[in-house]
């Protein structure tokens, strides 16, 4: 420590030295180059006053410049930046208005976050982020539809469609991915914007161009990404060109309130709840159902995550603080720090919630929905029946920023309580069996009957909670 102070001092002592130094030469400069000309003619003194105050500028401003440590210099690109900015105001054709300066302000911190390639760090402009507070309430206005970003395609893609709500009635469908919101195009969209332009009033009308998801869209062929002059092994930073057929959806707005929990008794015995997400009303909303199931006679409980796409990091430890005693919840590592133990909540506990359980889950199921059944997969508390998961294993932190915009930032990968790394890879289920298709369960749905009786997932889950009763 002492010896790098005395580095810094002797660097300190030769820089103001040489500063000095300068300085004395351009004042004898100026003085001789000042007589000389005096003595010869006055007009070409003042000329060549002009110049020096020319070259006094330019040696002032070099001379005045933040010293680098010595072999330490390196431009710094947000100076170029900054200087992009004040040439556009002071020399741009037009004048650079104040709203002008907020929307290329925006348009650069969004350039700035897709060059990292991580489709979940975003940008959330004023109104995005107060739409993304309402959303974690569970209300808004729009037309009933889950969204997220397919992280093969890097497309805005349909997670969950309401029944019953305006995008079910239009047709819209789960995996659709919107191509263009009244005519605009969604390839250089955030995920926050998509969901600011389809909201809106109730009663007024949003037109979705939809392609319908193909098989070889699902997993990028290499050869087709190699004619399209990308590199198959690199990570996609941008949408994949539209391959399917499109189709354009009028949808009408209306009030959603979000359903973040559904329960029925199948089978005489076995509670069915279907938890949608993990906003702040999910832990309360989700204990109640399972006291209200075990009041019905449920012995035993399905617990459906398929197409949540998770949520609030902070309720998926709540809930899972009902069915686990103790141990860790979630492994939670930022970088180049040790990873945090978030553990089980004492205070959120729930004596009723010890019976047996199969959780259901889904390519949609992802982030919260995973940690969640990876803890109970972890402890042995529940069996885990479906397809593999989506694999979000990253955890995000928002940022409010000074004019009430945000920005949502990877902060860190979470872990299992088996330190399992699931990002990219999913939780891998104990019992696989793969589950209807969107036009199937649609008619499932609207068929009025019970779950275990169109849907082979929910039977095979009732069927393994009866073996256990027995």
């Amino acid at each position: 420590m002492s010896d790098a102070r005395q580095g810094s001092r002797r660097t300190f002592t030769r820089n103001h030295a040489f500063v000095l130094a300068a300085l004395l030469c351009y004042g004898v400069m100026t003085f001789i180059i000042g007589w000389q000309a005096g003595r010869r003619n006055p007009n070409e003194a003042l000329t060549q006053n002009r110049t020096a105050e020319v070259v006094s500028e330019t040696l002032l401003r070099s001379l005045t410049r933040p010293t680098a440590r010595e072999g330490a210099f390196q431009p710094d690109p947000l100076e170029a930046f900054m200087e992009v900015y004040e040439q556009l105001k002071s020399k741009y054709v037009e004048d650079i208005s104040d709203a002008d300066k907020k929307r290329l302000s925006y348009g650069a911190i969004r350039g700035m976050l897709r060059e990292l390639g991580d489709p979940y760090t975003r940008f959330m402009e004023p109104e995005d982020f107060g739409d993304f507070q309402v959303e974690n309430q569970g209300h808004f206005k729009g037309i009933g539809a889950m969204l997220g970003i397919d992280h093969d395609t890097h497309k805005v893609q349909v997670i969950q469609v309401f029944p019953d709500h305006p995008a079910a009635k239009a047709g819209l469908r789960p995996g659709d991915f919107i191509i263009a919101i009244d005519g605009e195009e969604t390839a250089d969209m955030s995920l926050e914007v998509a969901v600011q332009k389809i909201r809106g009033a109730a009663g007024t009308t949003v037109r979705l161009t939809v392609e319908a998801p193909q098989p070889e869209t699902e997993k990028p062929d290499p050869e087709l990404l190699k004619k399209l002059g990308r590199d198959p092994d690199k990570p996609r930073t941008d949408p994949l060109p539209v391959v399917g057929e499109t189709r354009d959806l009028e949808i009408v707005r209306g009030d959603i309130e979000f359903p973040i929990v559904e329960e029925s008794i199948l089978a005489g015995d076995i509670g069915y709840i279907q938890l949608t997400g993990f906003n702040e009303k999910a832990y309360q909303r989700l204990k109640e159902a399972l006291a209200d199931t075990a009041r019905k006679g449920a012995k035993a409980w399905l617990l459906d995550l398929r197409h949540n796409p998770g949520g609030m990091l902070e309720e998926v430890r709540k809930i899972t603080s009902l069915f686990i005693k103790d141990g860790p919840v979630v492994f939670v590592q930022e970088r180049q720090r040790a990873a945090e133990t978030l553990s089980v909540l004492p205070q959120y506990k729930y004596e009723g919630a010890q019976l047996p359980m199969v959780v259901l889950v889904d390519h949609y199921s992802a982030s919260a929905s995973e940690i969640l059944a990876g803890a109970l997969q972890d402890d042995r508390r529940a069996k885990i029946l479906g397809e593999t998961t989506y694999g979000k294993g990253l955890v995000q932190t928002v940022v409010p920023l000074s004019d009430n915009s945000a920005v949502a930032i990877t902060t860190a990968k979470y872990l299992t309580p088996a330190k399992r790394d699931i990002n990219k890879k999913g939780i891998e289920p104990d019992i696989p069996l793969k589950g209807l298709n969107e036009r199937q369960r649609f008619e499932g749905l609207a068929s009025g009957k019970p779950r275990n009786e169109w849907d082979p997932q929910v039977k095979k889950g009732v069927e393994l909670l009866h073996e256990q009763l027995r």
